[in-house]
């Protein structure tokens, strides 16, 4: 269980952006063939289930030399979190005028060097996806310095701006909106984005259950077709 936590932390570290969390707040209004609604900003099912496939394949040999399978849905779940918590960091950039600073181009060089390793067709999506939580890092303390700057406060303290630039990315949502088909199984709990059961139906049988559980279950995940599994 430890292994395949860390296995998930690595591709849903968006969730806990910063000590505060960022509020991302899901419901069941994103149109059809819209996996995600972020602000105006649309993230499509076909999106998304590419951008999870260039994700196993770049992390493929990793979970090889672990001997961790997952089940695609969870990858794809992962995915769709790291690139909904990367779509807020720009518009909330947008909106503020800004560009992402040295911290997330040094993350992002760092990333860089470990996809080297990686097919040329994953690299792009690899360091896209795993530098979101330093890009909207990054942009909450911009913001935040801006906030404290415009309120008048001087030499603010780290948790200061960190939790101003926190509180923007809070509010956001309740102007912009985030809206997920609930497919993906997120929704907001205690203003982080959280893996839930979001389904209507019942699961009846075991493999039905074992499909809907939010933690995975390698022995699970084996017995899946190949198109269906990751590792």
């Amino acid at each position: 269980m430890r292994q395949q936590s860390t296995i998930r932390a690595r591709l849903v570290t968006a969730a806990t952006t910063v000590a505060a969390g960022l509020l991302l707040s899901s419901c069941a209004g994103a149109s059809p063939g819209v996996a995600a609604k972020v602000g105006d900003d649309e993230l499509t099912v076909r999106e998304v289930d590419a951008a999870a496939g260039r994700m196993c394949t770049a992390l493929g040999d990793q979970f090889a030399a672990q001997s961790t399978v997952l089940p695609m849905s969870f990858v794809r779940q992962g995915t769709l979190q790291l690139m909904i918590l990367r779509a807020q960091a720009l518009a909330v950039a947008d909106q503020y005028g800004l560009e992402p600073g040295s911290s997330y181009n040094n993350d992002v060089a760092q990333r860089q060097r470990t996809a080297s390793a990686m097919p040329d067709d994953v690299q792009d999506t690899y360091v896209e996806l795993t530098s979101a939580n330093a890009l909207a890092t990054d942009i909450v303390n911009q913001v935040g310095e801006i906030v404290l700057d415009e309120q008048g406060v001087t030499d603010p303290t780290d948790e200061q701006v960190t939790q101003a630039g926190v509180d923007v990315f809070n509010q956001w949502p309740d102007s912009h909106g985030i809206d997920i088909d609930p497919r993906y199984g997120l929704e907001s709990s205690d203003g982080v984005l959280k893996p839930v059961d979001t389904n209507t139906s019942v699961a009846v049988g075991e493999v039905a259950r074992k499909g809907l559980e939010t933690e995975p279950d390698a022995a699970f995940a084996r017995t899946l077709p190949l198109t269906q599994r990751c590792g």
